[in-house]
């Protein structure tokens, strides 16, 4: 995911409140005690692997060795981007494909019975080990809470969905197959490594995007690009520097610039699965960068990050508003149309599902029998996701679930409730089971 925050949603006027009820375990087997403990260890030693984008050969392997031990039929390789051909086009900014493997997990079913895949991302963000109080990479277990980078952002969901598989797998019955895809790149690229799996030839009839959703699915997600905007200033030596002009000064007003704009397109017109987050179009700056040598007027500045738009916007209309608005206001601030210059590096879609198609209310059955409450509030996933490529590029019906909170993501002492990644794990199985089954399919 890219950026927002999950834990700030207020729930829009038009829309009722999810009931707050405690969790309801079922009744435990000694079998089902002893598959918990081994998918503890599994996700505390997925926990170990320092995924950073583009470092995600070892982990990906590392699952793939697990599933071969396990029922699944695996399919794992190495997606060659000469291959891609002008779909890579699509993907400007983005680190090689190479040494970054695709793998897809299958449980084979019914052809004639409905298939649903989950789609997991592989890598994680990097971090600082010294600022945190646990280990990122050990899969530190406190109090319940399962400490490491990627523990909700994707490790856990991925956890859930895994562990789903392998009870659906001892389950009798007809049903359809049930996949899993674990791709490269979300976090530095959202897309990309979904479109291997896609090229390939994996799909299904319905996507579950793994993310920390608060345990409860969202059938929308945001769309949005990655911005740079450029400030070319004149460096001269500090002493003199009323002679050049400084495009770190340049870069601040831009800072201020997207403040305001941010505000402004606040007020625009929304969408409800959205209404209630305190932001209806984030802009969030993540980088700057700028000056060659110290004692030195800057000539050249970068302030980049996202802009998300909500997915009935029109994404390209929003970044030519985008840009026309920063360089009208720059220029007001005395900073010529010459020395700007507005980009976009990454561009990718949002989703957005009705809550009344069947795959909604097969997540709603499955929420429901988990959590012993009638209804809950369908709102939309703040921030960017995998979603909007199967649910755009092939009409998918695409659903965003899993453990966790977008507002432990990427942070510092990144963590999940463990009991939450087993309460998903128990809904997905019976998602599962309405989705595809054949007592359930109509």
């Amino acid at each position: 995911m890219t950026n927002g925050i999950e834990s700030q949603f207020v729930a829009a006027p038009a829309v009722a409140a999810p009931a707050v009820v405690a969790p309801v375990r079922v009744t435990t087997s000694d079998a089902d005690t002893a598959t918990e403990a081994r998918m503890l260890e599994f996700f505390r030693s997925a926990l170990s692997f320092p995924s950073v984008s583009g470092n995600e050969l070892d982990f990906v392997h590392f699952v793939a060795d697990w599933a071969r031990q396990q029922v699944f039929h695996v399919d794992l390789w190495q997606a060659d981007e000469a291959l891609l051909g002008v779909e890579l086009a699509q993907f400007p900014r983005h680190l090689p494909l190479k040494d970054r493997p695709t793998l897809v997990l299958e449980l084979p079913g019914d052809p004639n019975l409905p298939s649903i895949l989950f789609n997991a991302h592989a890598d994680v963000v990097s971090t600082d080990a010294d600022s945190w109080t646990h280990d990122p990479w050990a899969g530190t277990l406190v109090d319940g809470r399962v400490y490491g980078r990627g523990a909700c952002d994707d490790k856990g969901p991925l956890v859930s969905a895994l562990w789903a598989l392998l009870q659906v797998a001892r389950q009798p019955g007809r049903r359809g197959s049930v996949l899993l895809e674990l791709v490269p790149g979300e976090e530095d690229c959202v897309g990309l490594g979904t479109l291997t799996s896609v090229m390939r030839g994996w799909e299904a009839d319905a996507v579950i995007v793994l993310e920390p959703t608060e345990q409860l699915p969202r059938c929308a997600s945001r769309g949005g690009c990655r911005f740079e905007i450029e400030i070319i200033g004149r460096s001269v030596h500090g002493t003199v520097k009323w002679l050049g002009r400084d495009a770190i000064a340049g870069a601040g007003a831009a800072m201020a610039i997207l403040a305001e704009l941010e505000a402004d397109l606040n007020r625009a017109g929304g969408d409800e699965l959205f209404a209630g987050y305190p932001i209806l179009r984030p802009i969030t700056v993540d980088s700057i960068h700028g000056g060659q040598w110290q004692g030195m007027v800057c000539d050249r500045c970068v302030c980049a990050g996202y802009f998300e738009v909500l997915p009935g916007d029109d994404r390209h209309a929003w970044q030519r508003k985008f840009s026309s608005e920063v360089m009208s206001r720059l220029q007001m601030r005395g900073i010529a149309p010459e020395e700007v210059r507005v980009r976009f590096v990454e561009d990718y879609r949002g989703h957005r599902l009705e809550p009344s198609h069947r795959l909604c209310r097969c997540a709603a059955e499955a929420v429901a029998e988990c959590e012993k409450t009638e209804t809950f509030s369908w709102v939309g996933f703040n921030s960017g996701c995998e979603a909007g490529l199967r649910a755009n590029r092939m009409q998918t019906p695409t659903l965003v679930w899993g453990p966790g909170s977008l507002a432990q993501a990427h942070a510092v002492d990144e963590y999940v409730v463990w009991e939450d990644v087993r309460r998903v794990a128990d809904m997905f199985t019976r998602f599962i089971n309405h989705w595809s089954s054949e007592q359930h399919h109509v």
